[in-house]
């Protein structure tokens, strides 16, 4: 079974930043990086934007 088999909401850019933003935001926290959640939602949304510029597909269509 392939990985997008098994999780498939991962192929949804939505849930995709979402789960990177509170991934990030709480790994952020626990070392004492105060950074704002906001601030680190746009971040995750730029970097998969570029991504997807590149050519390189996360999500099916």
């Amino acid at each position: 079974m392939k990985f997008y088999e098994k999780y498939p909401q991962l192929q949804e850019k939505k849930f995709l930043a979402q789960v990177l933003t509170d991934t990030v935001f709480s790994t952020m926290e626990l070392e004492n990086q105060k950074v704002a959640k906001p601030k680190v939602h746009e971040i995750v949304l730029s970097l998969l934007n570029e991504h997807e510029l590149k050519g390189k597909q996360f999500f099916s269509n």
